[in-house]
This record gives C-alpha cells, sequence and structure tokens, in this order.
C-alpha cells in the first residue's frame, strides 16, 4: 500500500510538541535559555528535520509525523526516568560532580537517536518528483531532501534488518562532531552502547541502556493504550475560567412588581411556557444575567429562539453556553421587559465575588518565595517543585507523616518516592546545603530551615 505525504516544516513540529519541549527544558535544567536552546532545542530541531511528517513504523506512531512524537516523548520519559538514577557511582565524588550533567544530557541523545533508521527500515520513501527512493546513510535528513515535494510512502515487503552499526553512524550525523566534544570518553562509550535499536536487555547493561530501554517500552506502551483506545485525548477546546464564571453568574432575582399584566386569581392555571409572560421572575432572571455578561465585555453570542417558542418539532442546536447546558434562550420580548429592572439590577463581575487579599496574605506569598530562593539556591527544578508540592499537600492534609520533633521535620521516604523524585537524591541534593539532619531506614528528618519549607514549626 503507497501512501502519499507532504513534508512539514520542522519549526511546526516544534511547536506542535511545545508542552512536551518545555518540559523537556525543565529536566534539562540548563543554567540559561541559550545554552539549551544550542545543546537540547537544536538536536530536537534536527531529529524534525530528519523525520519531517514521516511515521515511525507500521504498528507504532503510524501517523504522519509519528517518527518526530514518538522521538519527543521518548526523550521526555527517558529524562523523567533519569532523574532518580546515579551515573558513575565508582567514580570519585569530585568527579562524579563534574561529570552526572553529561550522563543526563547522553540520556537525552541516546533517546532521541535510538530510532533514527526505525521508518527507513520499514518504508521505502520517494519523492514524487524524480522518483528517488530516501536513504538516509547518503542522503542525510529527508526535510532538506524532500523538500516541499509531496512524496510517496510504502510498505516494505520485509522489514530491513537492524544494524546497530548504521543507527550509530546515523547518530553521529544527527549530533554532530562539536556536541560530541563536550563529553568525556568515558560518557561517550556509554552514550553510543545505549543507542540500540534491539531493545532486548543484555547481560552487562549500562545504567544508560536501561534508563533508554525502559523510556523506549513506555512510548510504545503509550502508543498501544492510545490506538486500543485505552484514554483518548480531548478533541475539543475548553472554555475559559472567566467566560464560564461570566456565564454561570448567581441568580438576583428582581423585587419589584409585575411588569405589565394583572396578577393572576388564586387557583387559576400556571401559564405554558411558551405563552408564559414576560414579568415572571424565572424568564426575567437568566434574560438579565444574560444581558449584563454582555455588557460586561465577555464573548456571548445572540441566541436563537427556543423549540417551544417557534413551534418546531426538531430540537434546535445549542448556540451559547446557557443553551448547552439547559437554560432558557435570550427571547426579544423578555430583553424588552428586563430593561425595565436594569436599574434594579447590578452587573455582577465574577472577579468582584473573591474576596480580596489581605496584606498579610501578599506578605505570607512574598516571604515564602524569598525564603524559598534563599535555603534552596542552587538546587534542581526538581527539588523546588518537590517542596512546593509538599507544602500544599500537607497544608490541603492529604500528604500524611510529615511532622516535627526535636531534631527537625520528620518525612517518609515512601512519600516523597509518591513526586518521582527518591529519597537518595533529595539527600544528596540537600546535604551538600547542610539541610538533613537524619537519614533512617524509611524517613529523613529535614532542618529546620528547610523543614519551615514544608510546614511551619509550630510555638
Amino acid at each position: 500500500m503507497t501512501v502519499a505525504h507532504t513534508p512539514v516544516d520542522a519549526a511546526m513540529l516544534i511547536e506542535e510538541h511545545r508542552r512536551r519541549v518545555d518540559l523537556i527544558e525543565q529536566c534539562a535544567n540548563e543554567a540559561g535559555k541559550a545554552e539549551f536552546e544550542r545543546k537540547w532545542l537544536a538536536i530536537l530541531f534536527r531529529c524534525a528535520q530528519w523525520f519531517s511528517s514521516l511515521p515511525l513504523n507500521p504498528e507504532l506512531y503510524r501517523e504522519p509525523g509519528g517518527a518526530f512524537r514518538c522521538t519527543i516523548e521518548t526523550a521526555f520519559y527517558a529524562m523523567r526516568l533519569a532523574g532518580g538514577q546515579k551515573f558513575g557511582t565508582n567514580l570519585s565524588s569530585e568527579k562524579r560532580r563534574r561529570i552526572e550533567p553529561q550522563y543526563n544530557y547522553a540520556v537525552f541523545l541516546a533517546a532521541v537517536c535510538s530510532r533514527l533508521d526505525e521508518p527507513y527500515r520499514h518504508f521505502t520513501v520517494e519523492r514524487e518528483s524524480d522518483c528517488t527512493a530516501w536513504n538516509p546513510s547518503v542522503n542525510g535528513a529527508a526535510g532538506p531532501w524532500l523538500g516541499n515535494a509531496p512524496y510517496r510512502v510504502s510498505r516494505r515487503a520485509a522489514p530491513l534488518p537492524i544494524e546497530r552499526m548504521r543507527t550509530g553512524m546515523l547518530a553521529q550525523m544527527l549530533i554532530g562532531s562539536d556536541l560530541l566534544a563536550g563529553l568525556d570518553a568515558d560518557v561517550m562509550s556509554e552514550l553510543f552502547g545505549a543507542i540500540n535499536p534491539n531493545m532486548k536487555p543484555i547481560e552487562a547493561e549500562s545504567l544508560l541502556h536501561k534508563v533508554i530501554r525502559q523510556a523506549v517500552d513506555t512510548a510504545a506502551e503509550f502508543d498501544r493504550k492510545a490506538q486500543r483506545a485505552v484514554f483518548e485525548p480531548v478533541q475539543f477546546s475548553v472554555p475559559s475560567a472567566v467566560h464560564v464564571a461570566a456565564q454561570l453568574q448567581p441568580v438576583v432575582a428582581a423585587a419589584s412588581a409585575p411588569v405589565g399584566g394583572s396578577q393572576a386569581p388564586a387557583g387559576a392555571q400556571p401559564p405554558a411556557p411558551a405563552t408564559s409572560s414576560p414579568s415572571s421572575g424565572a424568564a426575567a432572571t437568566p434574560a438579565t444575567d444574560a444581558s449584563h455578561a454582555g455588557q460586561d465585555g465577555n464573548e456571548t453570542s445572540e441566541p436563537a429562539p427556543s423549540p417551544a417558542r417557534t413551534h418546531s418539532s426538531l430540537p434546535s442546536a445549542p448556540q451559547t453556553l446557557l443553551e448547552a447546558i439547559g437554560c432558557a434562550p435570550i427571547e426579544p420580548a423578555v430583553k424588552e421587559a428586563s430593561s425595565a429592572n436594569e436599574a434594579r439590577v447590578p452587573a455582577i463581575n465574577p472577579a468582584d465575588m473573591r474576596a480580596p487579599a489581605t496584606a498579610s496574605d501578599k506578605t505570607i506569598r512574598v516571604d515564602n518565595a524569598a525564603l524559598f530562593d534563599e535555603v534552596l539556591k542552587g538546587t534542581p527544578n526538581m527539588i523546588r517543585e518537590l517542596f512546593h508540592a509538599l507544602r500544599e499537600d500537607v497544608a490541603a492534609g492529604s500528604a500524611k507523616g510529615v511532622a516535627w520533633n526535636e531534631k527537625g521535620l520528620v518525612i517518609p521516604k515512601r512519600l516523597i518516592g509518591s513526586y518521582g523524585v527518591t529519597s537518595d537524591t533529595l539527600v544528596e541534593h540537600l546535604r551538600k546545603r547542610s539541610l538533613v539532619v537524619g537519614n533512617e531506614q524509611g524517613e529523613i528528618t529535614l532542618g529546620q530551615r528547610a523543614g519551615q519549607l514544608i510546614l511551619d514549626k509550630p510555638a
């Protein structure tokens, strides 16, 4: 089967996966934006050029652009898995501190390069302009080679055999000598050992290869679940909270006499919905609220007449958020009646319903931010996020076992692991700053300065 495709610009592919790119930037933990763009974003851009809109293989990530989606998701999973690992444990502590960032970068490089050869193994990619087939070893990246011309993808009768040497050669082409020159010989050796398209575990498996293999398996399982519709992506855009709040304003009933017409006698039957008086409270309230929502500057379209008033046998499609949730639409007669009550029913701004922050609340937030910067200065982002998450969960009562003792703040190690950070990693970063006073079997004890960031010490 042959399928026609159109090349996709690399910048568009990067922007399509911007949220994953931002998460990878967070895991990279570079000192500045320029360094991240030079070392990390440049590699992702080259990968987007390499794959263009190619699928990965006939079973996984098989949609146009699937190969790049697989690459960026695998890189993200690998970075998260590497966050709690210790590389180079046989090295001295001084050399390990210097070389750990290199291992972190090597995990990223191995993750994005392990499947460079996969589309070529399964598909024949042919330009429509000259009917020439793509060979990455000769032509390099598919995007520049294809240009803007359409191309055809046909499945091979049998996939080409896995060649680890070919994948390693393609990885060298993609990364370039300038970035490889910044790695020590030991790290580079483990890097190319981990760039292995055969993801079966081996006997003498390095930690780097193990992380990459687990990341590849995680990405593959993620795509299998998506194909089985175990979970489905949201296919509609969710309105902003401000717009929803403006549409669903609290009901404010007018305390005035009915407009027009005399009061119905006791015991009389209530009027039918289609001929009800516009002066009734149930009809006037939605109209007044909706008209004020439009005056407040919210995006409210003019609703269509209700099915009951047009005597239509078929329900009309909802035109506004009010109709979608079952509220009556606005009628011209109701608008006229509501205009008489506008002076008595003030418009409600959802922003005004919030209790204003007191000066003490603002001071506490500023003081907490300054304290975080002072105590956790120089720590990775994941450690700061852990402290923020722990403080919020302890305040909400969902983090159990966190309490002060005579030494400091006691935190169960199992609780720390539930946030995606191992207790050993946390202890290692905090011990450098003398913030840990105890490391027992199932719990760690933080000093007073670090403990105050999570739970205020009782007086």
